[in-house]
This record gives C-alpha cells, sequence and structure tokens, in this order.
C-alpha cells in the first residue's frame, strides 16, 4: 500500500525545461512538409517571385521578328513610251504583286518616370506578404502540433493518475474484505469501493478516447501517428512582450508598402513615356527593281503623352489613396488584437503558475489528511467514506495541478505564437 502511495503522489509531477523537447520539433517539421496548406502557401510564394521577375524584365528591351508575304492586285502601274514608235511602251509598276517582308524590330523604353520601378516594388512587397503568410501559417500549424503534443501528455498521465486510483481502490478492496470476515465492516463498504472502482476506470476510459482522438488528430497534421516519449510539460517559457515579430503584422506592414507603390503607380501613368523604335530586315518593292528584295532599317522614337482617358487615371488614383488608408487602419486593428491577446496570455500564464503553486500545497495537505484517515480506518475510527473522501481529495489535487500545467502550456504556446516565435528552431 505505502508503494502504492509514493507512485501516486509522485505521478503528476512536472518540471519546466527551457526549451522543447526534440520530438516535438521533428513532428512540427514534418508537419510542413505534410500539411497541404503550407505547400499552397509555398506555391504562391514561387510566383510571387516570378511576378518579381516579370516586373523587372520592363526594364529590357523587347525585340520581335516578322516575316510576311502578300499578294496585291491590281497594284499602281503606269506606261511610258520609250521609243519613237507609238508601240514602243513600257509598263511601270510601282509595287508588285508578290510583296515579301522579313525584319527584326526593337523597343526599348527609355523614360517611364518611375513606372516599372513602382511595379518592382509593388511586387517585391507581395512576395513579402505572401512570405509572411507563410510564416503565420507555419506557427499556426507549429502551434496545433504543440497543442495536440501536451494533450497526449496531460492525457496520458491523467490516465496513469487513474491506474493509481483504481489500484489504491482495489487494495483498499482487500483491506474491506478482511474486516467483513472479522465483523469490523459492512457489505454496503464493499459494493460501494467497487461502485468507486467502476466509476474510476470509466474516468481512465474517457481519458483514453479522448487521447485516441488527439492521436488522430496528429496523423492528420503530421501524417504519422506519434506518441510523445515525454511525461513533463517542458515547453519553453515565451517570455516576450511584444508583437513586432507577428508575421501577420509584418504582412500587415509590407500590405501598406504594397499600397504605397500601387499609389506611386497611379501617379506615375499620368506621366508621358519615352522609348526607341529600331529595326532591321529585307523586302521588295524598292525602285527601281521593285521585285528585288533588299537591305532595310529604320530607328526613332516616341513620346506617349496622356491627355485624356476618360477619368480612369484619376480615379485608379484615388482607389490607391483608399486602398491604403484601409491597410493602414487594418494594421491598427491588428496590433490592437494581438496586443489584447498577448496579455490576455502573459495573464493566463501568470495564474495558472499560481494555481500550481496552490495545488502542490493542496497535494501536500491532502497526502498528509489521506495518511491519517488510512491509518485511523484500519484503527476503527473513522469510516470508510471518510476514507474515500480524503482519496477523492487526493486525486483532484493531482488532476488539478497536472491540468493547471497543461493549461499554462498551452498558453505558452500562444503566446509564442503571437510574438511570433519560432520555439520549434534550437
Amino acid at each position: 500500500m505505502k508503494k502504492l502511495y509514493i507512485l501516486f503522489f509522485a505521478l503528476a509531477a512536472t518540471t519546466v525545461n527551457a526549451q522543447a523537447p526534440k520530438e516535438l520539433s521533428s513532428l512540427i517539421q514534418q508537419s510542413f512538409n505534410y500539411f497541404p496548406r503550407i505547400k499552397e502557401l509555398d506555391k504562391s510564394a514561387e510566383l510571387a517571385e516570378l511576378r518579381v521577375d516579370l516586373a523587372k524584365s520592363n526594364y529590357l528591351p523587347t525585340v520581335n521578328g516578322t516575316a510576311s508575304y502578300s499578294y496585291i492586285s491590281p497594284v499602281a502601274q503606269t506606261n511610258f513610251v520609250t521609243g519613237p514608235n507609238p508601240s514602243d511602251v513600257r509598263t511601270l509598276q510601282f509595287q508588285p504583286n508578290n510583296n515579301v517582308n522579313f525584319n527584326v524590330g526593337l523597343n526599348q523604353v527609355l523614360w517611364d518616370f518611375g513606372k516599372t520601378q513602382a511595379q518592382i516594388e509593388k511586387a517585391k512587397a507581395d512576395l513579402l506578404v505572401t512570405k509572411q503568410n507563410t510564416e503565420s501559417a507555419k506557427l499556426q500549424v507549429a502551434a496545433q502540433v504543440a497543442s495536440i503534443y501536451y494533450s497526449m501528455i496531460y492525457l496520458k498521465q491523467a490516465a496513469l493518475v487513474q491506474d493509481s486510483v483504481i489500484n489504491y481502490f482495489e487494495e483498499s478492496k482487500k483491506v474491506i474484505q478482511g474486516k467483513i470476515k472479522n465483523g469490523d465492516a459492512l457489505q454496503i463498504d464493499l459494493s460501494t469501493i467497487d461502485n468507486n472502482i467502476s466509476q474510476e476506470q470509466n474516468r481512465k476510459l474517457e481519458f483514453q478516447r479522448l487521447f485516441d482522438r488527439q492521436l488522430a488528430l496528429m496523423k492528420f497534421t503530421t501524417g504519422q501517428s506519434a506518441v510523445p516519449t515525454v511525461t513533463e510539460f517542458n515547453f519553453q517559457n515565451a517570455t516576450a512582450n511584444t508583437v513586432e515579430n507577428n508575421p501577420e503584422l509584418l504582412a500587415a506592414n509590407e500590405r501598406i508598402t504594397a499600397a504605397q507603390a500601387e499609389l506611386k503607380l497611379a501617379g506615375a501613368n499620368k506621366i508621358p513615356t519615352l522609348s526607341l523604335q529600331a529595326g532591321a530586315g529585307f523586302r521588295n518593292g524598292y525602285q527601281p527593281d521593285i521585285f528585288e528584295t533588299r537591305f532595310n532599317y529604320l530607328a526613332g522614337a516616341t513620346l506617349n503623352i496622356p491627355i485624356f482617358q476618360g477619368g480612369r487615371l484619376n480615379k485608379n488614383n484615388v482607389l490607391a489613396k483608399k486602398s491604403l488608408e484601409l491597410n493602414e487602419l487594418s494594421k491598427s486593428t491588428l496590433i490592437t488584437t494581438l496586443q489584447k491577446d498577448v496579455e490576455t496570455s502573459q495573464s493566463d500564464v501568470k495564474a495558472y503558475t499560481q494555481q500550481i503553486k496552490n495545488s502542490e500545497e493542496q497535494i501536500n495537505a491532502a497526502k498528509e489528511t489521506s495518511r491519517l484517515a488510512q491509518v485511523r480506518y484500519k484503527q476503527g475510527v473513522v469510516t470508510y467514506l471518510d476514507l474515500i473522501n480524503a482519496s477523492s481529495n487526493l486525486q483532484r489535487s493531482h488532476l488539478n495541478k497536472l491540468q493547471y500545467e497543461y493549461q499554462r502550456t498551452l498558453a505558452q504556446i500562444e503566446l509564442a505564437r503571437l510574438s511570433g516565435v519560432k520555439f520549434w528552431q534550437e
């Protein structure tokens, strides 16, 4: 019986270490490679990188090759008298019936007054938004995996507490059976303890059912049914008081940058664009021999000046301003929400830490009460009901401490997520 008490007292004791276990970090890394949402965001980042390269390509010239053939009939022509005889006539054709043209053309923007640069800045900001969204999703998945992981530890430890309680009642049942033989106990005491054993077994089955559900969630998130090998709530205690590294906030900053670039681009669309055109190739149709294919080239410049676009340019500028204002307001709302959530999580950690200390005191008191109740019950001073009450109080104290440690760990995980702490990295 004494050994069972020692086991019962020690089951829920945990130690908070400085860092999370390596197997948790491994599971989180595995979830990044398995979870479809992360793969989707990674692919979005690849597309955003291509958009940056696409925007930069506006600085490069465009070169096009053209080959054309056309048959024209009739064509402009005239007759010339070439001799003294009026019948000596020659027909002069100004354009051949068979027209061929082979050329290579080049178009290079010389000056666009910042349009291309604004497009590049917006593409880069969109890329950073996508990357921060990916980091935010990774933090969400990591927090989910960590929550499942420590939930399994809690349920596993709670089931072990139930095993100790059941063993304790089984030992008490033997004592009662002996007392019944000696006439010191009633049959109802035996029925009561059988009922208590059945109740504790049902509680253990409930813990096991919840454990199996968490195991299924772990497989859904990471792709494998992993059972924690540790028995402690050894998550790193995140103490950050700022949300400046929160990926959602960083993404909000980049959305503002993208809106500013879009506003700049909307203003630049009102400014002229200067471009260079050049080309070279072979074609026919040149006098005096219009049928001969000859080398030709051209070079020039074009200044495109927007004059009237139906009010679209002004409306695009107003729209860009409103978009910028909206993103700034969204950032302010996000900061307020994050600060509220951080303060809430910090309050939870503080409260649960104090409750754990109180639970330790309750365990010590309940342990001594249970020991005295057992001694006095053997001496016939107290009833079996007093013994059961003392044991139940001890059980509740252990389960309460275990639950407070679990809830504090969940609050620490949430605090790490809000602070943008990559707790799975060493």
